[in-house]
C-alpha cells in the first residue's frame, strides 16, 4: 500500500484529493462517502487532501467489509479504539480531527498489541493486567463522575474491544474461502481476451 500511496500521493505534502482517494481504493464515490458517513469520519476542509493514514485506514475498513463484516461491527470497533485511546490520553498528545487514525499504516506489523483499524500500537497486550496510560498534555471538561465511576475503567473497555476483535474475526475466518472460491471461479470464468481468441 505504500508504494501505491507513494505514487497516488497529491501534491508536495502527499495529500489525496477525494478523486483520487477513491481510485486508490478502487471504490467509486458514493461508496466511499458512505463509508466516511456510517464510520462518522471527518472530512478535511476544502482546500486539504487526506493523509496517507487516512487513505490506510479506509483501506482496512473496506477489507472488513469485503469479508462481510457488518458496518454497524466495524464502526463499533472504531468507537471501541477511539475510546481506549482517549483513555490512555493519547487524544491530548495531538490537535489533529483524526488524531485517532493519523499513524495509520506507519507500522504494518500487527501484534496482541496493535489495535485492528487505527493499527495503534499500545506498547502492551489487549488482554493485560497491568496497563501504563500515557501522560496527559491536553485540557479536559471537568465532569460529575470520574471516569472509573462512569465505567470507562480501561481493562473493562478493552474486554468488550477483544470480545468484538473475535466476533469480527470469526466472520473473516468464516468468510475466506468464500472469497478464495469465488477468486479461483472469476479465473476460470473471466478468461484473457487472447486466450478466448485462439
Amino acid at each position: 500500500m505504500q508504494e501505491v500511496l507513494d505514487h497516488e500521493a497529491g501534491d508536495g505534502n502527499g495529500q489525496l484529493t477525494f478523486h483520487k482517494l477513491c481510485k486508490l481504493l478502487t471504490k467509486p464515490p458514493g461508496y466511499v462517502r458512505s463509508l466516511q458517513a456510517n464510520l462518522q469520519l471527518p472530512q478535511p476542509p476544502k482546500g486539504e487532501g487526506y493523509s496517507r493514514a487516512y487513505a490506510a485506514f479506509m483501506e482496512r475498513a473496506i477489507s472488513l467489509r469485503t469479508f462481510s463484516v457488518p458496518i454497524e461491527d466495524i464502526a463499533d470497533a472504531l468507537h471501541k479504539e477511539k475510546k481506549i485511546l482517549e483513555l490512555l490520553h493519547v487524544d491530548s498528545i495531538a490537535s489533529s480531527p483524526t488524531w485517532y487514525l493519523d499513524g495509520c499504516g506507519r507500522d504494518e506489523a500487527h501484534t496482541d498489541r496493535h489495535l485492528l483499524l487505527t493499527g495503534y500500537d499500545l506498547g502492551f497486550p489487549l488482554n493485560a493486567d497491568v496497563i501504563q496510560s500515557n501522560l496527559d498534555f491536553g485540557p479536559r471538561d471537568n465532569e460529575l463522575f470520574a471516569r472509573h465511576e462512569m465505567g470507562e475503567d480501561i481493562r473493562r473497555v478493552l474486554r468488550l474491544y477483544v470480545k468484538l476483535l473475535d466476533k469480527i474475526r470469526e466472520r473473516v475466518v468464516q468468510e475466506k474461502p468464500v472469497l478464495e472460491r469465488a477468486l479461483f471461479w472469476s479465473e476460470e470464468a473471466f478468461w484473457s481476451p487472447v486466450e478466448r481468441s485462439r
